[in-house]
């Protein structure tokens, strides 16, 4: 098959260029011929596969160049990356008309779909993106929760999505773990650290993971927590953990090439977003054996986590910080999360999930 990889950029730091990365190899592995289209630069991802990006600036001019693109490359099968990507690929498919060959999987990674359009003045909106959704051929959903959103936001029918969770590089996790980080802070993975990766916005409930820490550091003086991300949130993080007196046990190292690093000399990764598509940072700490604990909201993390590591209710602070404390101190319960994110995370390997890629796109022939 001719596969196109469409996407916003290929930026280094981007889970989406990532997830996208690693289907690559594994089609080209297995025989395919792979290109990636993108709708502007960066492109940090390394790939020596042909890259071509659009010039058109908007989702009719990039419409009319994907569907050009399709017919001159003779493009068998176009695998769209997020909301905004797939809508450009169904347009390409109106614009073109009776012509059109080449097959259409959309894909979403959020699950906040309906909550942020549940309002009536959006029902417009809803109906067309339902118009739109249903020129493709498959609409993949990274998580079930992301299935349910869809279902409830845009009324698709339930055999148009498709769950195919997002995968995990192992060897490339493991490997990029192991680069030295910088010498001021080894002291600080010395002690008990938790460890949080995420963009610094209202989603993911970084001012809930402060004072969960706050009750966690009265317990263990000793133990840090390392922010690696950065956001709109980061100044009102900055006075919260000023107010709470956690200057020396906080620390905010911004966006981060490699987080991997970090993590690894954690004793564990704490999510506390308020909704998510599946959270790939889970995935790529459980690949290094740190336990991620997370609150029970919207999302794929809980499929992931479930009989696996600890879920808690939401937004209970004090329970969530005795979890921590509880993997801190007891090295059994510790090493049996460890255990069990080791064993869960082999279900997400890149090749298992791109062979499930495949075996859709065969069957849309």
């Amino acid at each position: 098959m001719h596969i196109t990889l469409y996407l916003n950029n290929l930026w280094g730091i981007s889970a989406t260029a990532r997830i996208a990365s690693m289907l690559s190899k594994e089609f080209v592995k297995q025989g395919h011929k792979v290109v990636f289209i993108i709708n502007k630069p960066p492109i940090e991802i390394e790939t020596k596969l042909p890259i071509k990006v659009l010039k058109g600036k908007g989702d009719l001019q990039r419409a009319l160049e994907l569907a050009e693109i399709f017919e001159n490359e003779k493009i068998d099968v176009c695998l769209g990356f997020m909301r905004p990507q797939s809508v450009v690929m169904a347009l390409s498919k109106i614009l073109k008309g009776k012509n059109f060959k080449t097959n259409l999987v959309g894909s979403v990674h959020n699950s906040d779909n309906y909550l942020s359009y549940n309002r009536w003045y959006h029902l417009p909106y809803r109906f067309l993106v339902r118009k739109l959704f249903q020129k493709l051929d498959a609409i993949v959903a990274v998580s079930e929760s992301v299935k349910q959103d869809l279902i409830e936001a845009f009324f698709l029918p339930k055999d148009l999505i498709k769950v195919i969770h997002n995968p995990i590089d192992t060897d490339l996790v493991r490997q990029k773990a192991k680069e030295p980080i910088e010498p001021y802070l080894e002291k600080v993975f010395q002690q008990p650290t938790v460890v949080n990766v995420a963009r610094m916005e209202i989603q993911k409930g970084l001012n809930h993971l402060i004072n969960i820490f706050a009750r966690v550091a009265k317990e263990i003086p000793s133990a840090q927590l390392v922010l690696i991300g950065d956001g709109s949130q980061r100044r009102k993080l900055e006075d919260q953990i000023t107010n709470l007196g956690l200057e020396n046990n906080v620390h905010l190292l911004g966006w981060k090439e490699n987080p991997f690093k970090y993590i690894a000399r954690s004793k564990v990764l704490a999510l506390t977003s308020l909704w998510e598509g599946l959270a790939l940072v889970i995935l790529e700490s459980m690949a290094l054996g740190i336990p991620p604990v997370a609150f029970k909201t919207r999302g794929g993390h809980v499929e992931v986590l479930k009989d696996c590591c600890p879920l808690v209710d939401y937004p209970n602070e004090e329970a969530y910080a005795k979890v921590l404390i509880k993997i801190l101190t007891d090295q059994s319960y510790y090493q049996s999360l460890k255990n069990n994110a080791l064993t869960k995370v082999k279900e997400f390997s890149a090749d298992r999930v791109a062979q499930k890629y495949l075996n859709l796109f065969e069957g849309l022939k």
